[in-house]
């Protein structure tokens, strides 16, 4: 089996998952030179790694056959990352310099209630299944419970406080949170319904940190499609 490509919308098209898939990209990977960034460019462009997670009928249930893409929890550390970025406030990790990542950090034993909720592996064994990736309660409480999560909407620095500043318009700040945390705009339909955070009254910094909340813990933030 042979890579097919469509050079004039340098769009890579491949079978489904296979042996002979596996054999055509290692010796395109051989051709390359052993060229990670053109094996990784010619994975990322085919049309398996490119479906939507947008279902038709008849494939709601399919799970074998690539047909759509699947949502998948993102890692802990990504995921706390994001969650950090979106309101715009690093986390502190101890003994750690300031603005260091999760995503950076290479001590595994390291203590952390978030890590360990959302399945950080401990690195005891070289099984990928020791990285935990199901959804549960307890992370769900802690979404929407977690002090450090509160603390960092509520920051003096952070992006609601400078947004209740630069913006008067609750549609502008609206959208704004939405290219943070969905990394798209709103559609009417959801600008309508994030406005009843906005009663007449309100304190603006309080609702827009509901929404932000509210955006945090939705599926499309916290997974990966």
């Amino acid at each position: 089996m042979k890579l097919r490509r469509d050079w004039s919308s340098d769009v890579c098209s491949t079978d489904l998952s296979n042996e002979r898939l596996l054999d055509a990209f290692a010796d395109h990977f051989v051709k390359s030179g052993f060229d990670i960034h053109e094996i990784t460019r010619v994975m990322l462009a085919s049309q398996t790694y490119q479906r939507s997670f947008v279902t038709q009928a008849g494939n709601e249930a399919d799970t074998q056959n690539y047909s759509h893409a699947t949502w998948k929890p993102l890692p802990a550390e990504v995921l706390l990352d994001a969650i950090c970025q979106a309101p715009g406030v690093a986390e502190q990790f101890n003994g750690w310099p300031a603005g260091y990542r999760a995503i950076q950090l290479w001590d595994n034993r390291m203590p952390s209630y978030f890590f360990t909720v959302f399945g950080r592996p401990q690195r005891v064994s070289v099984c990928d299944c020791e990285r935990g990736n199901q959804p549960s309660v307890a992370q769900a409480l802690h979404l929407m419970n977690a002090p450090e999560t509160l603390s960092k909407l509520q920051n003096l620095d952070g992006r609601v406080a400078k947004l209740c500043k630069s913006l008067s318009e609750p549609t502008s700040i609206i959208q704004e949170l939405y290219l943070a945390t969905l990394s798209r705009y709103p559609t009417d339909e959801e600008i309508a319904w994030m406005m009843q955070a906005y009663g007449e009254g309100d304190d603006v910094r309080k609702s827009t940190e509901d929404v932000l909340w509210a955006l945090l813990n939705t599926k499309e933030f916290l997974f990966n499609h």
